[in-house]
C-alpha cells in the first residue's frame, strides 16, 4: 500500500512540483529556533481564516440576501437549521478572534521590526491584508440586517459624501440606490463571499511567497543566513516541518479552547462581537439611541469623531489606516528588535499600544465632552507615534546585537507581565475619568437582577401558559415553532393544542403568529406590537423583566398608565389584573449599581425623586410576591424562546472543552518530544 501511494505521489510529482513546493515552504524551509509566544498570531490568523471560509460556505446555502429575508434567515439558521446555530457562533466569534490575532500579529512586527530591510514587501501584503479583511468585516456586518447592521452601514456609507464634488455620487454608487435598501444588501452579499475573499487569499499567499522567500525575522532581529553547516543548513534554523508545525499544534489547542469557550458559553460576549441591537430587525425610521460599529472598528472611529469638521474627520480616518503603510521607511533605527533599542522606543510603544486600546474603547462608548477631549489627545498620539518616527528612532541609544540568535533574551515572563499591567494602568486610568453615565440601562432606573434558567421546565410552562393568556393577541413569536416550544418544555402536543395553541387551524409545525393585524396594531398603538422574541435578546431579559414591574397609573396617558423603564409607552398594562394600579410615590434616587442615594452623615435614604417608589392603590389577583415570580416565570419563557438552543449549546460545549483540553496536553507532550534535542 505504501509503495502505491509513493508511486501516485512521484507520478504527480512528475508534472506538478508539488515535493519541491512542500520542501520551498515546509520540510525544507529553516525557521529561528528561538521563536516565542508572539509568533503563534500568524498560524492563527490563518486557522482563523480557514475557519471563515469554511461556516461561510455553510452559511450561504441557508442566507436569504434580500431586504425581505435576510433576517428571517439568520434567524432561521439559529433555530431550524440542524446545528447552524454553532455555524452561526463560530462565524461572528471568528469575524473579531480574526481581528484579535491579526493585531497581536501586527503588534509582534512593531515589537521585533518585522517590517524593516529585507521584509518591507511582506509589510505592505500584510496591510494590504488587513485593509481587505476590514472590508470583508464591514461588508459582512451588514448582511443580518439588524438595527445596527443598517445604521452602522449607513454611517460608514456617508462618509465618503464629504468628498468633494464626487462624494455624493460615490456613496449613491456604493449603496446601488439613493437609500440603503436591498439592492445595497446584495451587492455586500457578493463582495463578501465571491470578491473580497478571492483578493483576500490571493493576498494571503503572496505574504507567504514573500515571507519565504527572505525568511522569518526573529525575536532578536538578525539573520540566521548568516551561519550555515556544511549542507548549508543554518545552525540557528529548524526545518519548519515537524518542528514549528507540532509546536504550533499547542498554541492552537490553547486558541481553540478559548475560542470555543466563548461561543459555547458567552458567544454575545456581552453585546461586543454580537451587539444586541442587531437582534431587532433593521428599521430606517427608528434611529438607535447611540450608533457605533462593532468593537474592532472603533479605534478608527474615535478618530473619526474626534475631529469636528465631516471632511478632515473623514481625512484622519483613512489617514489613520493609510500610515502604517509606510513604516518600513519611517523607523530609521539601525536594530530591528526592541530588544536592543532604548527607553525612547519603549515608551512610545507603550504608549502608542495604550492610547490604540482607549480609541477603541471610547468608540464603543457615546461621546461626551470629556470622552471626545480624550480621543483628541489619543488620536495625536496616534498620529505622532508615526510621523515623528524618524526623529525619535534617530535619537533612541541601542544596545550591540548579538551575532546569533540567543534563547534566553527578552525581558522574561514577569517583565512581560509587568509591561501588560503598565499598559492596563495608562488605558484603564484615562478611561476611568471619563466613564461617567448619565443614562440607565432600564429608562430612567437601574435593571432589576434578572437570571434566566433554560432548566427549569415548570418556570418555562407557566411563563408559556402567562405569555399564552395574556401576551399572544398582540405580540408574536414569529420565529418559533409550536412543535419545538412543546418538545423543549416537555409537554405532550395534544395537551399543548388543546390548551396553549388557540387557533384550530395552525399546525403544530407552524410558527408561533398572533392574531392582531399589523395595519390595526398601527392604528391602535402607532405601531405593531414587536416580537418578544427580538425584545428578549435586543434589550436583554432583565430589561423586559424591569418593564414588566415598573408600570404606575398615569392620567395623561391614552390607556392611563406610564412606565418607568420605557416613558411614555404607547401600550396598556396587559397583566394590569395580576398586578393591580401601581401609583407613583416620593422615594430614593437610585443609583447606577441598583441601589440608593444615602446621606453621608445620617445613613437616611435621600427622598428626591417624586417617583422613586410604588404604592398599590388596589390590588390585583396576585401579591406582589407571586406577581414577581409570575412575571419572573413570562419572561423566562420569553428568554428561552429567544435562544432554544442554550441547554444545549452549554451541554456540547462542556464535551468540547474536555477534548480540546485533551488535545492540548497531547500536543504538548509530542511538542517537549520533537524539543528535547534542539538547543
Amino acid at each position: 500500500m505504501s509503495n502505491l501511494l509513493i508511486g501516485l505521489r512521484d507520478w504527480v510529482d512528475a508534472r506538478l512540483p508539488i515535493m519541491r513546493a512542500w520542501n520551498t515552504h515546509m520540510g525544507k524551509y529553516y525557521a529561528p529556533k528561538n521563536f516565542n509566544f508572539w509568533y503563534f498570531f500568524g498560524v492563527l490568523s490563518l486557522v482563523v481564516l480557514v475557519n471563515q471560509l469554511l461556516t461561510g460556505i455553510w452559511l450561504t446555502m441557508s442566507y436569504n440576501p434580500s431586504q425581505e429575508g435576510a433576517f428571517a434567515s439568520v434567524e432561521y439558521i439559529m433555530r431550524d437549521v440542524d446545528f447552524g446555530w454553532i455555524l452561526r457562533y463560530m462565524h461572528s466569534t471568528g469575524a473579531s478572534a480574526f481581528f484579535v490575532v491579526v493585531y497581536l500579529h501586527m503588534f509582534r512586527a512593531l515589537l521585533y521590526g518585522s517590517y524593516q530591510k529585507p521584509r518591507e514587501l511582506i509589510w505592505i501584503f500584510g496591510m494590504l491584508i488587513f485593509v481587505v479583511l476590514m472590508a470583508e468585516a464591514f461588508v459582512g456586518y451588514v448582511l443580518p440586517w439588524g438595527q445596527m447592521s443598517y445604521w452602522g452601514a449607513q454611517v460608514i456609507i456617508s462618509l465618503f459624501g464629504a468628498i468633494p464634488y464626487f462624494g455624493e455620487d460615490i456613496v449613491t454608487w456604493i449603496r446601488g440606490d439613493y437609500l440603503i435598501s436591498g439592492i445595497t444588501l446584495n451587492r455586500f452579499f457578493a463582495l463578501h463571499v465571491v470578491a473580497l475573499p478571492i483578493v483576500l487569499l490571493a493576498l494571503v499567499v503572496l505574504h507567504l511567497l514573500a515571507l519565504h522567500e527572505v525568511g522569518s525575522n526573529n525575536p532578536d532581529g538578525v539573520d540566521i543566513k548568516k551561519y550555515k553547516d556544511k549542507e548549508g543548513v543554518p545552525l540557528d534554523g529548524v526545518a519548519f516541518h515537524p518542528y514549528y508545525t507540532v509546536h504550533d499544534l499547542q498554541a492552537i489547542g490553547v486558541f481553540l479552547f478559548i475560542f470555543c469557550g466563548i461561543i459555547f458559553f458567552m458567544p454575545e460576549m456581552g453585546g461586543y462581537f454580537l451587539e444586541y441591537a442587531n437582534f431587532e430587525h433593521a428599521n430606517n425610521l427608528k434611529t438607535p439611541e447611540h450608533i457605533a460599529p462593532v468593537w474592532y472598528f472603533t479605534p478608527y472611529y474615535s478618530i473619526l469623531r474626534a475631529v469636528p469638521d465631516k471632511f478632515w474627520g473623514f481625512v484622519a480616518f483613512a489617514a489613520s489606516v493609510a500610515v502604517p503603510f509606510v513604516l518600513p521607511w519611517l523607523d530609521r533605527s539601525p536594530v530591528k528588535s526592541w530588544r536592543y533599542r532604548g527607553n525612547i522606543t519603549k515608551v512610545m510603544l507603550v504608549t502608542f499600544v495604550a492610547s490604540f486600546l482607549i480609541l477603541g474603547v471610547l468608540g464603543v462608548w457615546s461621546p461626551t465632552d470629556a470622552r471626545t477631549t480624550l480621543a483628541r489627545i489619543c488620536s495625536v498620539i496616534y498620529f505622532a507615534f508615526f510621523l515623528l518616527m524618524p526623529f525619535w528612532t534617530s535619537l533612541d541609544r541601542t544596545k550591540p546585537v548579538p551575532d546569533r540568535v540567543t534563547t534566553d533574551g527578552g525581558i522574561g515572563f514577569w517583565g512581560s507581565i509587568a509591561g501588560l499591567l503598565l499598559i492596563l494602568a495608562l488605558t484603564v486610568v484615562p478611561l476611568k475619568a471619563v466613564a461617567a453615565e448619565s443614562a440607565y440601562d432600564c429608562g430612567s432606573i437601574p435593571c432589576a437582577p434578572f437570571v434566566a434558567d433554560p432548566q427549569d421546565k415548570a418556570s418555562l410552562q407557566h411563563g408559556a401558559k402567562m405569555y399564552m393568556n395574556y401576551c399572544m393577541g398582540c405580540h408574536s413569536l414569529q420565529y418559533s415553532r409550536y412543535n419545538r416550544v412543546a418538545a423543549d418544555l416537555g409537554i405532550p402536543e395534544d395537551l399543548f393544542e388543546a390548551n396553549l395553541k388557540f387557533d384550530p387551524d395552525v399546525k403544530m409545525g407552524a410558527f408561533m403568529g398572533n392574531a392582531m393585524d399589523k395595519g390595526e396594531a398601527k392604528k391602535w398603538f402607532g405601531a405593531a406590537p414587536p416580537d418578544l422574541t427580538l425584545v428578549s435578546r435586543a434589550r436583554q431579559p432583565e430589561w423586559l423583566y424591569t418593564y414588566l414591574l415598573s408600570f404606575y397609573k398615569d392620567d395623561s396617558r391614552p390607556y392611563g398608565v406610564n412606565n418607568k423603564v420605557f416613558k411614555d409607552v404607547g401600550m396598556p398594562h396587559a397583566l394590569l389584573e395580576l398586578q393591580g394600579m401601581q401609583e407613583c410615590a416620593p422615594g430614593p434616587v437610585k443609583a447606577h449599581n441598583g441601589g440608593v442615594k444615602r446621606d453621608p452623615l445620617t445613613g437616611e435614604d435621600i427622598l428626591e425623586d417624586p417617583c422613586g417608589k410604588f404604592e398599590i392603590t388596589f390590588a390585583g389577583e396576585m401579591t406582589p410576591e407571586e406577581y414577581d415570580s409570575a412575571v419572573y416565570d413570562l419572561v423566562n419563557f420569553l428568554a428561552y424562546v429567544a435562544e432554544p438552543m442554550k441547554t444545549d449549546r452549554h451541554r456540547i460545549g462542556v464535551y468540547t472543552l474536555l477534548f480540546i483540553a485533551l488535545f492540548t496536553v497531547f500536543a504538548w507532550l509530542l511538542n517537549r518530544e520533537y524539543w528535547k534535542d534542539v538547543h
